[in-house]
């Protein structure tokens, strides 16, 4: 039989298992069944975005009726081309999707010759947190109230700007003594851990939630903690609030040295880096309970290791004068 002929009955049987789960073919829904996080699947869908456009097809069953040789060779190309595109430290997860896509697929690639292709790491520069006057100067450009209260958000938690891709509810906010606020991030999952607000950071907190409830906004339990300015506000996400910070990044010319592709102060990641700094040069804080307030599992203390809330906030009082902006 012609390989024209049996393509044809490939692209009918596509169709036909296309048409019968009318939205995802089975390749694709092996791929997002096999996927157990959010995060992870939404990465894995962004670097597949990637490869799409560079391979120039619309859906990524394509891969599935591709001669092996083929899409080896295409591989090999995009590697290629990652190398003078994108920082030979990124390059390993730009095949993550793609490559998971193929083991769920049953697809046959040497991944072998792909590893050995991969360029070597580079050292990356000295990463520095936010000083605490590049903070204020950051809020003082602040587009408005929640873009103010998500940056003493960060600044108080020292959370991964990741965790606005989780929920973050209401009724994940617990009032605490002293003005203070105790907030569950990663509520539900493995990661979950407790943070805290500081006086300060919960007053801006509880104004911006005013502001919203001002404009008619209705507050229950599972009101997201921020929002997009969208008509139909929904919560916001890591895009989103990454977009907040850059703006005020760019307002308050704030400087920041390049080197390769990364930035010597992360936009996200450096209220992360100044939570961690600033409790850990505070000796009197009890190192467990700080990696359990940066959300480290620290090794198996991480498992038998189980604070109270109280003991987690305890600690938390310690360094909040220092924390504050």
């Amino acid at each position: 039989m012609r390989f024209s002929n049996i393509c044809t009955k490939i692209d009918n049987r596509v169709s036909i298992v296309m048409s019968i789960s009318n939205t995802k073919s089975r390749g694709t829904i092996l791929f997002d069944e096999s996927i157990r996080s959010k995060y992870t699947k939404k990465n894995y869908d962004s670097h597949i975005k990637e490869f799409k456009r560079f391979a120039k097809i619309s859906i990524i069953d394509e891969l599935l009726f591709m001669p092996q040789e083929k899409l080896q060779e295409l591989l090999e190309d995009y590697l290629i081309h990652l190398k003078h595109t994108t920082s030979p430290n990124s390059i390993p997860s730009k095949f993550q999707g793609i490559r998971h896509f193929c083991v769920m697929n049953r697809i046959t690639i040497n991944w072998e010759i792909i590893r050995k292709m991969i360029p070597q790491r580079q050292k990356t520069q000295s990463l520095r947190s936010y000083t605490t006057k590049e903070v204020k100067d950051l809020l003082f450009h602040a587009k408005d109230s929640r873009d103010k209260s998500l940056i003493h958000f960060l600044a108080s938690t020292g959370a991964r700007i990741g965790v606005f891709d989780h929920a973050l509810s209401v009724k994940h906010i617990r009032k605490m003594p002293y003005g203070c606020s105790a907030v569950l991030l990663y509520a539900g999952e493995v990661e979950e851990y407790w943070s805290f607000l500081t006086p300060q950071a919960s007053k801006i907190l509880h104004a911006y939630h005013d502001s919203r409830k001002r404009y008619g906004e209705t507050f229950s339990e599972n009101t997201p903690v921020f929002t997009t300015k969208s008509a139909v506000p929904r919560q916001l996400g890591w895009n989103g609030a990454r977009s907040a910070i850059y703006r005020a990044i760019s307002k308050s010319g704030i400087t920041r040295s390049k080197k390769g592709y990364r930035y010597d102060v992360q936009a996200g990641h450096g209220f992360r880096k100044r939570f961690n700094t600033l409790l850990k040069l505070s000796n009197s804080v009890n190192y467990n309970i700080a990696e359990k307030l940066m959300g480290h599992r620290n090794g198996l203390d991480g498992v038998y290791f189980t604070p109270t809330l109280e003991d987690l906030f305890t600690e938390f009082r310690k360094i909040m004068h220092v924390i504050e902006i």
